[in-house]
């Protein structure tokens, strides 16, 4: 009676747990949208344009020979009008509107500003509305930085440089940023070329355009001896707003990645792991051997590979322009070949990333912080998609970005995010939270350490099972015929004994320490008592082979080593008679060679000798 009430009180329990679990709450998938701010009143608007002032600009462009051109503008703006302004306009080329693949801006705090691309056009420029974070009052500064990623604005081509072919590379665009508003103070642009460019031309503008180093290009106001501010839309600048630089780079060229498929894998036992499936195509002109990769930091256990297998001479530095940042280097004619112009390849990329820093508990809700683009790549990106997996997760709480799909399968959610032209600038930090599904992280040990118990047990199983027919063989009785098998193994070492002897009186023969006459009486009175003994041996060798499948097998393993024997003495008298009528090229080689087969004949004895003990041990 007792243990029928364990067992009632053990199955309600269970009950009440299932019951439990069946009515946990499962909200349709609550979404805070962190971008989506309501616009301030004044959006874009020209008035008081003429009372706003900006006080200094400094703008830094990388170019990269892969393609993209990243700009980052300081800006900083000064509010002379009566009222409060909300935002600001900065333009864009109309020419190059479409090559504009990212725009974003930020604010004193590195806090993210509203930007609205309305297509509203002035002049010959694509203008851009920046939200402020909150109004700018009448005397007050502020500064913003604007970033931008530009295609298309690079021309590849090859030209005779000394007297080699070379690739130059070609930029040409904007040489300050386009604002509706009067510039003056501190205004510079400075141009940095890659690290293994030379720079070959650059073009001067009102004293302008000075080198400093050979990777970058500064464009300072001071040093134009005409300029002191800058009119809006850089009309005092006229045609002169554009500038040209030219480098040389036959390392790099033109590079975009077809498409990204990420899995961002999430345990609530501690694990993040990242897997990347990476299509990438050499558009350029010259042939690629290496590919850089920047990855974050605090990277664990990297593993890349393609369908072939893993990828060989790979190397992770330290980042010199971000500290948060990795950069992973793929050498492709390690064991691959260079990404040749026109071509693609397809590998992978697998790492782990430190779980304790990126997730916060709070009793069965976990809440991570995870920028979701977590490899960033130098080239353009025309497809990306990375999907989220949870495991053990019941529902998703919260999410400050909408998925474009999710689903669930098996106690895991996956969110599933997609992106087109994504830039080297751009980042996606989302806050997940989520409630942890205790029963699914508890039952998928629990199956594991059955299935483990089960294994162990059957192998205990087996082992014990073949314990007790070795107990029960030793009561078998088997038939050895222990009469032929001492028979045969006298015959066989008595047969070795000679063989040895004649080996030996050959070489005496040779060293002349054995007459000749003795030693051919020797040898016919040993090969006649071999015949004999092959003949005396036949009988006891057929009841073995007869007599069992294991003795049979060692009978004709005997067979092949003498026959192996014969074959190895056929050669060493065959190389000799070359050797002494001149037919082999010289000394050296005769000697490695007859080496070579005297260790094989050797090799042959022992394992001859090993046989004939295998079958002297039955006689135990």
């Amino acid at each position: 009676m007792r243990k029928k009430k364990i067992v009632l009180l053990l199955i309600s329990f269970l009950l009440f747990i299932v019951v439990f679990s069946s009515f946990q709450n499962d909200p349709p998938f609550n979404y805070q949208n962190q971008t989506e701010n309501e616009y301030p009143q004044l959006s874009g608007s020209l008035e008081g344009v003429e009372n706003i002032l900006i006080k200094g600009i400094i703008r830094n462009t990388n170019i990269s020979s892969y393609g993209l051109v990243n700009i980052n503008d300081r800006i900083t703006i000064l509010n002379q009008n009566d009222n409060p302004i909300n935002s600001i306009l900065f333009g864009i080329p109309l020419k190059d509107s479409n090559n504009l693949i990212y725009f974003g801006a930020s604010g004193q705090t590195r806090n993210t500003l509203l930007t609205e691309r309305s297509h509203e056009v002035m002049r010959s420029y694509e203008m851009i509305t920046i939200y402020f974070d909150s109004p700018i009052l009448p005397s007050q500064e502020v500064t913003i930085n604007v970033l931008q990623t530009y295609k298309n604005l690079i021309t590849y081509k090859f030209a005779i440089i000394g007297e080699a072919y070379s690739q130059l590379i070609n930029f040409t665009g904007l040489l300050f940023p386009i604002l509706p508003y009067k510039s003056e103070g501190d205004i510079k642009s400075s141009y940095r070329l890659p690290e293994e460019a030379i720079l070959n031309f650059h073009k001067e503008i009102e004293g302008m355009g000075i080198p400093i180093g050979g990777r970058n290009v500064l464009y300072d106001l001071e040093q134009s001896s005409t300029l002191n501010f800058l009119d809006p839309f850089l009309e005092n600048l006229d045609e002169n707003n554009e500038t040209t630089i030219t480098f040389e780079d036959s390392l790099s060229t033109k590079l975009e990645i077809e498409e990204i498929n990420r899995e961002i894998y999430i345990s609530p036992w501690g694990v993040v792991k990242i897997k990347e499936e990476i299509t990438i195509e050499n558009l350029g002109i010259v042939t690629i051997p290496l590919l850089s990769i920047n990855i974050p930091v605090d990277i664990k256990n990297v593993y890349i590979y393609d369908d072939l297998g893993e990828l060989l001479g790979t190397t992770i530095a330290d980042s010199i322009e971000n500290p948060l940042k990795k950069v992973l280097t793929i050498a492709l004619y390690q064991n691959r070949v260079s990404l040749a112009p026109y071509s693609k390849f397809n590998f992978f990329i697998e790492y782990n990333l430190p779980y304790e820093k990126l997730v916060s508990y709070n009793w069965l809700q976990q809440s991570i912080l995870i920028n979701i683009f977590t490899t960033s790549y130098d080239f353009l990106i025309h497809q990306q998609t990375t999907s989220v997996i949870i495991e053990g997760c019941s529902n998703i709480d919260y999410a400050s970005s909408l998925p474009e799909a999710m689903f669930k399968t098996a106690g895991t959610r996956v969110l599933v995010y997609n992106s087109e032209n994504v830039s080297p600038l751009e980042r996606k930090t989302i806050l997940f939270t989520f409630t942890v599904d205790i029963f699914d992280l508890i039952l998928r040990p629990l199956i594991f350490m059955l299935i483990i118990a089960f294994l162990s047990s059957t192998f205990v199983l087996i082992i014990k099972t073949q314990e007790r027919e070795e107990q029960l063989s030793v009561f078998k009785k088997e038939f050895i015929p222990t009469n032929e098998i001492r028979e045969f193994c006298s015959l066989y070492e008595e047969k070795n004994a000679l063989i040895l002897e004649i080996r030996k009186a050959e070489n005496e023969a040779k060293r002349k320490k054995l007459a000749k006459k003795t030693y051919k009486n020797l040898l016919a009175k040993n090969t006649t008592k071999i015949d004999q003994i092959k003949g005396e041996i036949t009988p006891f060798k057929k009841v073995l082979m007869e007599t069992s499948e294991t003795f049979n097998n060692i009978i004709k393993k005997l067979d092949v080593l003498d026959a192996e024997r014969l074959s190895v003495n056929d050669s060493l008298t065959l190389l000799e008679t070359r050797y002494k009528r001149g037919r082999l090229p010289s000394k050296a080689a005769y000697q490695k060679l007859s080496d070579d087969f005297f260790n094989r004949r050797k090799k042959l004895d022992r394992t001859i000798d090993k046989y004939i003990q295998q079958l002297r041990s039955y006689l135990l």
